[in-house]
């Protein structure tokens, strides 16, 4: 969506969309900018220096959120469940995210970073924040010369895949839903 847009589509820009569910109220973000990584280097004995770029670091951002009257805080504690889903258990998942700016930063999948209490106001409101952390999947790690016995390569325990398929370095808690997604688009192109 372009900036004009917003004015074609307001709701889109005043909404976050979590997993298949928008948020109630008004949403106003803060934060999500994307910065890079760079280590700078000042070499002893030289002048001047020199820096290496490291990649881009994990995002986090800042949602608030303001509930204009009791529909909306109620229908505030189906979405604080929702976003509290994400790290209730054992392993951490990520939902995907949807916000024409957070799309223009390349946020797709986050998690829960921390809820704030609901603030009520005295016209029958109240604004609550919610912190967001980006997720991303793991980077493959690079084949290592040693082979298994047998001679071959590519065991579950060097490929980062526990039982299942998951867990290790490259655990993804949204495998399935990429499988499915990337099946049912083929389905759709057919």
């Amino acid at each position: 969506m372009t900036p004009e847009n917003a004015y074609i589509f307001p709701e889109a820009y005043t909404r976050i969309v979590l997993g298949t569910t928008a948020s109630p109220g008004k949403c106003t973000l803060s934060g999500h900018d994307r910065k890079e990584s760079w280590d700078e280097q000042q070499p002893k004995g030289s002048a001047g220096a020199s820096n290496k770029l490291n990649g881009r670091p994990i995002g986090k951002f800042h949602a608030r959120f303001d509930l204009a009257d009791q529909e909306e805080i109620d229908a505030w504690a189906s979405f604080q469940r929702l976003i509290e889903s994400t790290t209730s258990g054992t392993t951490p998942t990520a939902l995907p995210v949807y916000h024409p700016d957070l799309a223009l930063n390349g946020f797709t999948e986050v998690s829960n970073g921390g809820v704030g209490g609901l603030v009520r106001d005295d016209r029958g409101g109240a604004t609550v924040g919610v912190d967001f952390v980006e997720y991303r999947p793991p980077a493959p790690a690079p084949p290592t010369a040693a082979q298994a016995r047998g001679g071959t390569t590519g065991s579950a325990a060097t490929t980062g895949a526990g039982p299942g398929g998951t867990g290790g370095d490259g655990y993804d808690p949204n495998r399935a839903a990429r499988q499915e997604f990337a099946e049912l688009w083929d389905e759709a192109a057919a």
